[in-house]
Formats: C-alpha cells, sequence, structure tokens
C-alpha cells in the first residue's frame, strides 16, 4: 500500500496518477489544497497568497486545463514596483525609466560594469549577494535587489547560495537595460509575462479539481510518528497504516521529527534546515478598483510588506460588488510574532503612504493566516544536509515530494509534475 502524507499538489497528483494502485492520502486539515486552498470570508474569496499558474511543461499545463476545462482565464501581467514615491514595471532592471536620473544614471553605469568584469570562475559557489553584483550591478542591487530580497528572505543575502536563481531572476541584455531606461518596450520579461488564473472560486478550484479522480482521502488526521524500519505511521487520530511506500509532502524537518528510528545525523541535519514565515493579510475594502494593477513589491524598508497583490483583479467574482479585496505578504523569521491588530495598523498605515489606500476606505475584511513554512532558505547547510536527507528517506521507502517536501523554492505545476512523475515511476514496479 502506497501512504501518501498531505492532500496539498503533490500529493493529490501522485494519487491521481497512481490509478488502480492501493494508496491512501491522509490530510491534516479539513479539506484538500494546502497552500493552494480558498476560503470564503463575509463575501469575500481568499487564497493563501498570490497563486497564478505558469506553465513551462506541457505535460502538465494540458492536465490542468483538462481538470479545469473552459474555467482558467489568460491573463497578461500588470505588475509594478513602487519605490522613490514612483511606480516603475516589473522587473525593476529592465524599467528603471521614471525613476530619479542619478538613481536610473547609477543603475546603466552599475549594470555596464558587470559586462566587462571577467566570469566566476566558480559561480555555484558564490553567495545570492554576490550573484546580484556580478549580474545585475551595484546600482540595481542598492536600490531595489538588496532590500526587496533583505525584507522578504529576512537574512543579509551573504547567507544565501545563489545555485537557485537562475530561472527565477533572468539577467537581461544591456539593450533591454537601456531601453528600460528610456522607456522603451519591445517585449515582456520576466518567468512569468502572463498567468492563468480560474474565473470564479479562486485557485482552490484547482485542487478541488483532482478530488473526482481520487479515491481514498482522510481528512482531519495528523502525522504523529513513522517507525521506518517497520514502515509504520501512527496519526492523530490513533489509526496505525502500514505502508510499502510513504509519499510525504510535509516540510522536511516536521517528517524528520516524527521519524523515530533515523540516524542522529540526519536529525541534526534536518533541524538545521531553515525558512522564512510569512504573514498573509487578506483584506477587503468597500471601494471598488482600488488598483488597476495585478501585484505590486515594495522594496523600501518603511514599508512593512514586501508585495500587495489584487485579487478582484484577476477574477471580479472574488468579492461582493462595490469592493475590491487585496493580500499583503510580511516576511518574517518564525520565532518573531507581531499581533494581528497591530499587524493590521502598520499595513493600512502603509498602504495610506503608498497612496493605495484613502484615509476614508472602510475595511469590512481583515484576516490575518501565518504561514509557517513559507519560503525556503538556501544556504551552504542545506546544500550539505539536503541530498544526505531525501537519500537516507528514500532508502527508507520514503518519497518526500512538493516544494516543501524536497525543501526547495517550487511552483504549484513543478508539485503537480513531482507527483505525477513519482506515481509513474511507483506504477512501474
Amino acid at each position: 500500500m502506497i501512504l501518501i502524507i498531505g492532500a496539498g499538489l503533490a500529493g493529490l497528483s501522485t494519487a491521481y496518477h497512481l490509478g488502480d494502485r492501493p494508496y491512501r492520502v491522509i490530510e491534516k486539515e479539513k479539506e484538500a489544497g494546502g497552500l493552494c486552498r480558498s476560503y470564503q470570508k463575509d463575501g469575500f474569496t481568499f487564497d493563501m497568497t498570490g497563486h497564478l499558474l505558469h506553465f513551462r511543461q506541457a505535460a502538465i499545463k494540458a492536465l490542468v486545463e483538462g481538470l479545469l476545462a473552459g474555467r482558467l482565464e489568460q491573463h497578461v501581467r500588470r505588475s509594478f514596483i513602487y519605490s522613490h514615491r514612483t511606480y516603475t514595471e516589473y522587473p525593476f532592471q529592465v524599467n528603471t525609466y521614471g525613476l530619479p536620473p542619478e538613481v536610473v544614471r547609477e543603475c546603466l553605469l552599475g549594470f555596464i560594469a558587470t559586462l566587462a568584469k571577467p566570469a566566476a570562475t566558480r559561480p555555484e559557489d558564490r553567495s545570492f549577494k554576490a550573484w546580484i553584483l556580478d549580474n545585475m550591478g551595484a546600482g540595481i542591487a542598492k536600490h531595489f535587489m538588496v532590500p526587496f530580497n533583505e525584507k522578504l528572505w529576512q537574512v543579509s543575502l551573504d547567507e544565501l547560495t545563489s545555485d537557485w536563481v537562475s530561472w527565477l531572476v533572468p539577467k537581461p541584455d544591456l539593450k533591454d537595460v537601456i531601453n528600460g531606461a528610456l522607456g522603451i518596450k519591445d517585449k515582456a520579461f520576466g518567468y512569468n509575462p502572463t498567468f492563468l488564473y480560474p474565473a470564479q472560486g479562486g485557485i482552490g478550484m484547482l485542487p478541488r479539481a483532482f478530488l473526482p479522480g481520487v479515491r481514498d482521502i482522510v481528512y482531519s488526521c495528523e502525522l504523529i510518528e513513522v517507525e521506518t524500519t517497520r514502515r509504520r505511521a501512527t496519526f492523530s487520530d490513533s489509526r496505525v497504516e502500514e505502508y510499502d511506500t510513504l509519499v510525504s509532502t510535509i516540510p522536511v524537518p516536521e517528517l524528520v521529527r516524527r521519524c523515530t528510528d533515523l540516524p542522529k545525523a540526519i536529525r541534526a541535519a534536518a533541524d538545521g534546515l531553515r525558512c522564512v514565515s510569512v504573514y498573509n493579510v487578506n483584506l477587503g475594502v468597500a471601494r471598488e478598483k482600488i488598483s488597476d494593477n495585478h501585484w505590486i513589491y515594495f522594496p523600501e524598508p518603511e514599508f512593512p510588506f514586501y508585495r500587495v497583490g489584487f485579487p478582484t483583479n484577476f477574477s471580479p467574482s472574488l468579492g461582493p460588488r462595490g469592493c475590491s479585496s487585496l493580500y499583503v505578504e510580511v516576511s518574517h523569521q518564525p520565532t518573531r510574532t507581531v499581533p494581528d491588530t497591530m499587524l493590521i495598523q502598520q499595513i493600512r498605515d502603509g498602504l495610506e503612504r503608498a497612496g493605495i489606500f484613502r484615509p476614508d476606505d472602510e475595511l469590512v475584511v481583515a484576516d490575518v493566516k501565518d504561514i509557517r513554512y513559507a519560503y525556503v532558505l538556501f544556504d551552504k547547510h542545506r546544500a550539505r544536509a539536503l541530498p544526505a536527507i531525501l537519500e537516507e528517506l528514500a532508502r527508507r521507502g520514503i518519497h518526500s515530494i512538493g516544494r516543501y517536501g524536497r525543501w526547495e523554492h517550487t511552483s504549484m505545476e513543478d508539485a503537480m509534475a513531482q507527483g505525477k512523475q513519482l506515481a509513474e515511476k511507483l506504477g512501474a514496479h
């Protein structure tokens, strides 16, 4: 029997693609979806931060379009950066037009200086900060890349490695940087110039679409303990499940903590894995079209949030008539917390300073979700420890997949692809 822990996209995709193989999915929450759940509150539909679909794999695009036939809409990205009291288009490095002239000059000269430098001999050993300086230059680093990323990751960028960056942060050509400084637009830039999103119901429509093809899910049941040598798992409702193969999609440190018989070195390695948590603050406002944008980045420290998105611009059905909705993302160290009322007030003050809120705007909904595991930190410990942890688990018949199961920075598409690939591999046995 194949036991699948977690009914997020990776777990659902595994089950969906296992066909007739015997399996059971066990989910801690009372519904499927993981961080791709949507929920209703006072007439609004909210996601857990922004979840937008972009595809690089034809097979997963076909899968999702089949599951959500006719229920997806394509959008051309409208994303901006707010800095120096100015909105510039995203990504920053090819859209500096409109910033103060001395900032534009600094960004241009810094980028040009990177072209004259020899390529790094061992680029994989560079810190994220060194990668930014080598690829973007001192000006772009100073005015966007460093302050934004330090706000997001909540650590010095010298502590992070750069092996994960290349597909997420493309290096532009000199022509693109110059055109962007002069306000000349000739192409969409970045990994997500367009995206797909359900016409109604929020991103939670995607995990729900898997459910008719998934036979056996147990809800409201948390994994307590795994005896890996006996291949036996114990759960919060006292059930004990014996398995041949365990598929885990929960965060690696949580899984390792629950495995009673792993070597001490593996347990210590998992304890050293770091992540950043995110307050996802969902707001409903009694004013329509509060912004025309899909989302906005905020690199400057005077704003507590690093990104604000506008779900009612993805789909008007996500809020009542005459209202707008926002999701606001605030990173924090997992051990540092802020009371909800203080957080909401800080966010409101910041949104007013940015000109998004008016002082008389009525907040009809303010709901805080603390996402304990949001972004995995790519540091030297992870680079050393993770392969050993995953190898030891695999040796014991445990496949750890998905964004937090692989402990990586991946998309919804990747989570579904990993589930499909694993199911095909297990189905071949």
